[in-house]
C-alpha cells in the first residue's frame, strides 16, 4: 500500500504506506502520517458524528505484527482543538498520546465541554494483556461535563480508573450524574 490522500484541497496529505497481508499468517507493516486532516477522514467514515472543527494535530504511527493483534508505535499531538462528537462539543483540547508498542500512554488529554465542564485523561494501559509487573491504568476525571445524546442530557462528575487492558478492562471509581 502506498497512498496519499488530499481532503478538501488542503495541500497536506494523509500518508499511508506499507504492507497489508492477504495471508493472515504474515505480519502487517503500515505507516500512517498526517496532520489535523486525519480527523477529517474520521468525519467522512463516521457519517458526520465526528467533526474536527479547528486546531492543530500531528500524527505519526507505525503499526505492525499480526493482523488480529497489531502493535503500534508513534504519537498523536493535539493543540487548541475543537471537536464535535455526536451532539457534544469539546473545546480547548490539548493532548499528547504515545503509542508505545503494546500499550497507549496518554501523557495528557484536557478539554472543555458545553457550559465550561471539563474532562481530562492521563495514564497508560496495555492494548491486550494486563501488565503484571506494573500497575497500569488510565484515569478519567470530569467536572460538570455535559453529555448530550438523542434521549439524554447529563452533567457528569467523575473520577474513573480503567485497569487491566483495553481488551479486558476493569472500570472503577466514582461517577455522579
Amino acid at each position: 500500500v502506498d497512498i496519499s490522500l488530499l481532503l478538501n484541497d488542503s495541500g497536506n496529505p494523509i500518508n499511508l504506506y506499507g504492507f497489508i497481508p492477504l495471508n493472515k499468517e504474515k505480519d502487517l507493516d503500515i505507516s500512517l502520517t498526517g496532520d489535523q486532516k486525519v480527523f477529517d477522514l474520521f468525519d467522512k467514515f463516521s457519517n458526520n458524528k465526528f467533526l474536527f472543527k479547528k486546531g492543530i494535530a500531528n500524527l505519526k504511527m507505525k503499526v505492525n505484527g499480526q493482523i488480529n493483534q497489531p502493535i503500534a508505535n508513534g504519537f498523536l499531538f493535539i493543540k487548541n482543538a475543537e471537536i464535535d462528537l455526536f451532539q457534544n462539543s469539546l473545546k480547548n483540547i490539548n493532548s499528547t498520546i504515545i503509542f508505545d508498542f503494546d500499550q497507549i500512554e496518554i501523557v495528557d488529554f484536557y478539554a472543555k465541554g458545553i457550559n465550561n465542564g471539563r474532562i481530562s485523561l492521563s495514564g497508560s494501559l496495555p492494548f491486550y494483556e494486563e501488565s503484571i509487573k506494573k500497575n497500569k491504568l488510565i484515569n478519567l476525571v470530569s467536572n460538570g461535563f455535559n453529555l448530550v445524546g438523542k434521549n439524554n442530557n447529563f452533567f457528569i462528575d467523575s473520577n474513573l480508573f480503567i485497569k487491566r487492558s483495553f481488551s479486558n478492562p476493569l472500570i472503577g471509581g466514582n461517577l455522579a450524574l
